[in-house]
């Protein structure tokens, strides 16, 4: 009797063992997302199947384009002291990298690309310095404002929108997305929306979601609202403690491609400092800067509520 108690424990014991592996593999399925292959673009639902590179025929040289993106922040926050006007944000990203190569031929010393310069976490007293070196340079960009920084900044939205340059919401207080709730995301881009119009007049098109955070729900009120939603496809991380204007400056340089979408934010003094030195080395190259609503006007997939841009 007691030989054949043991017998069974034995062998619920050494299922029990076995088991685990496909137990933890379950789970690890579950909770995880499989990064897509490096062969394709990132979303081919809502984006084209390949970067569209315009190409030059003389003394071209071979050139990489690498791509990257960030897939998924799972813990954000941001900090902003209105007496002091200093604003901070802290990330802790689990990242999912989706990259992908683009082998084309370019003139290395000309460039005749279009792009769309942006600028996030606006409106502050750096955008009037950024606004300053665009009108200087005759140049246009797209400024995704935080909807609870308006009222402050109202004189400088204004300027912004007068002076020929794009303007979407960022949120009305800078929350992740993705850990909000459908009512939350509806209340974030209909509140920023409804003090952009009360300033300007204007319902934007576009939004760009705090750290690109997007899952199902941001798609569906989204697509409710009638509104794509705005990514990036270049990130010098001009955010980033320690970061030079050296290595922004830098960064853009080698991994402009036509019709990308370049990120950057109007609340940093080492982002004016880069842009006094990127905005004319574009220009002398051949770069055409237009706003995110006229570069995506030569997407292959329509401006409609719920698509994802990160480039033309």
């Amino acid at each position: 009797m007691v030989s054949r108690v043991f017998i069974v424990i034995a062998s619920a014991f050494i299922v029990f063992i076995f088991s685990q592996p496909v137990v933890y593999m379950q789970s690890r399925l579950r909770t995880e997302v499989v990064p897509v292959p490096i062969s394709a673009p990132v979303d081919p639902v809502s984006e084209p199947e390949t970067i569209r590179v315009r190409r030059t025929t003389v003394d071209t040289n071979r050139s990489d384009i690498r791509a990257r993106f960030v897939e998924r922040a799972d813990s954000a926050s941001a900090y902003y002291n209105e007496d002091d006007d200093v604003y901070s944000e802290t990330y802790e990203y689990e990242e999912i990298e989706n990259t992908y190569d683009l082998i084309v031929n370019q003139n290395v010393k000309f460039r005749p690309y279009t792009v769309a310069l942006t600028f996030d976490d606006g409106p502050s007293i750096i955008t009037e310095k950024i606004l300053d070196i665009l009108k200087y340079h005759d140049v246009v960009a797209t400024f995704c404002v935080i909807g609870n920084r308006i009222e402050r900044y109202e004189d400088v939205l204004i300027r912004t929108h007068n002076e020929g340059h794009e303007i979407i919401g960022h949120s009305w207080n800078h929350r992740l997305f993705t850990s909000l709730s459908r009512d939350g995301v509806r209340y974030q881009l209909v509140r920023t929306n409804d003090e952009i119009y009360r300033v300007l007049g204007i319902i934007p098109a576009f939004h760009r979601p705090p750290y690109g955070g997007r899952n199902n729900t941001v798609i569906e009120v989204s697509e409710e609202l009638d509104m794509a939603i705005l990514a990036w496809s270049v990130d010098p991380r001009d955010w980033e403690r320690g970061q030079t204007s050296e290595q922004i400056y830098n960064h853009i340089m080698n991994y402009i491609f036509d019709g990308s979408i370049l990120l950057f934010h109007d609340v940093h003094d080492v982002t004016v400092i880069a842009i006094e030195r990127i905005v004319p080395s574009l220009l002398a190259q051949g770069v055409t800067f237009v706003t995110a609503s006229e570069l995506l006007s030569e997407s292959a997939y329509p401006i409609e509520g719920g698509r994802v841009f990160r480039h033309r």
